[in-house]
């Protein structure tokens, strides 16, 4: 893999799929962020289907390890070229069929050794008392959209900081992200005075920064699926979590 792709901490890409599986250099720092980009989706899905955390965490180590690494998961995923979200889902729930299946439990690590500080991961994934009864398809794709958004948002960010546009960068916030995380929305009578601003310039400035996010958004999905329909149908799911804002 081109050292000068710089892909960013959370993005997959054919590229970074195929370093992560192979015997290069770069290949650990690879897998790690693979590994991290779908950790969440894939311990949504394990749980939601009944495991407890504990057991949740474990098959989700174990389906890095076997399936991302042992069963040439990413080459096939190269080959396939559809949306990568699909082929995870359907490889995860083939994964726990065949657990299912098989009696006595072994201990998984990954060619390189354990993925360095993956199980700070396990120990950091979030999980909201008194859980809703949602099917691990559900989990799956909330997890997957929720990660994917919150890379682009975090992108987003860091190009505006560093563009001295903190205006652009917290009204977006205050008006997009923070509604879709627990539902409320700060008003640009409050908003506009912090900087100066109209509530109509705010209103712009929103408009601005959230054509920006979809383009990062884009690019971030751009990788992972080789059809301009799946692309177009995988960017609407992701920005449904955003709408009323």
């Amino acid at each position: 893999m081109s050292s000068d792709r710089n892909p960013s901490m959370t993005q997959t890409n054919w590229d970074l799929i195929r370093d992560a599986a192979g015997d290069g250099p770069t290949s650990r720092a690879s897998l790690e962020q693979v590994a991290r980009r779908a950790w969440p989706a894939i311990y949504a899905f394990i749980r939601a289907s009944g495991r407890n955390p504990d057991d949740a965490s474990e098959l989700t180590q174990g389906f890095i390890c076997d399936v991302f690494l042992s069963r040439n998961l990413l080459e096939k995923a190269d080959q396939t070229r559809g949306r990568f979200r699909t082929l995870v889902l359907g490889s995860v729930r083939n994964y726990l069929a065949d657990m299912h299946r098989r009696k006595t439990a072994t201990t998984r690590s990954p060619k390189h050794g354990m993925i360095g500080r993956l199980d700070d991961l396990a120990e950091r994934t979030s999980e909201p008392a008194g859980l809703p009864a949602i099917t691990p398809e559900s989990a799956f794709n909330s997890r997957y959209v929720a990660t994917i958004i919150r890379a682009t948002s975090e992108r987003l960010q860091r190009d505006l900081l560093a563009e001295k546009d903190e205006a652009g960068w917290e009204i977006f916030r205050l008006r997009v992200l923070q509604p879709s995380l627990d539902g409320t929305a700060v008003g640009y009578d409050e908003i506009a005075p912090r900087f100066n601003l109209t509530k109509g310039a705010c209103a712009a400035r929103l408009l601005m920064v959230k054509r920006r996010f979809a383009t990062l958004l884009m690019e971030e999905l751009r990788a992972t699926v080789d059809d301009p329909t799946d692309l177009h149908s995988e960017v609407a799911d992701l920005l449904q979590l955003l709408q009323g804002s």
